[in-house]
């Protein structure tokens, strides 16, 4: 496609089968034990994969990520802007690019506040995982107190 002197070339993405990336991070955790002197594969291997997988898209979306993780899986456009350093335009732009990738859902929700309801991201059922306690466990995040004091209490 030709517009205005510049180029533009498109072709089919290549959608690949779970199993293939499911099979290269038991690989990495298998090498990343074996490397350690272990047979067997532990939390700190799964931490490499879990990080990998976070990190493997491209860092905006990454850096988003993490964020709404850290929000306990819900921002508003607002708080979006503020995290990424960037503007509104684009932040609704990278909101919805999670949208589309099916990681979130967004909604348009209004608190009252003149002019335009903010829109707010909410990581998807899919991926819920994320924030789990397993998940905060193996990545070496603090758990919330009342987690903790729960957790102790059952001991």
């Amino acid at each position: 496609i030709e517009t205005d002197e510049k180029k533009y070339s498109y072709a089919m993405p290549i959608i690949e089968k779970p199993d293939r990336i499911n099979q290269l991070f038991y690989n990495l955790c298998r090498g990343h034990a074996l490397v350690c002197g272990r047979d067997q594969i532990n939390r700190e291997d799964l931490k490499l994969i879990v990080e990998l997988a976070i990190d493997s898209c491209p860092t905006i979306r990454a850096k988003l990520f993490r964020k709404l993780i850290d929000n306990n899986g819900a921002m508003k456009t607002s708080d979006v802007v503020e995290a990424l350093n960037c503007s509104r335009p684009t932040a609704l732009k990278e909101m919805e690019t999670l949208k589309i990738l099916g990681v979130c859902i967004i909604t348009h929700e209004s608190e009252g506040e003149i002019g335009e309801p903010e829109k707010k991201l909410r990581l998807s059922k899919e991926f819920q995982w994320f924030l789990s306690d397993e998940c905060k466990s193996i990545r070496g995040m603090a758990l919330t107190p009342e987690r903790i004091i729960i957790s102790e209490s059952i001991k």
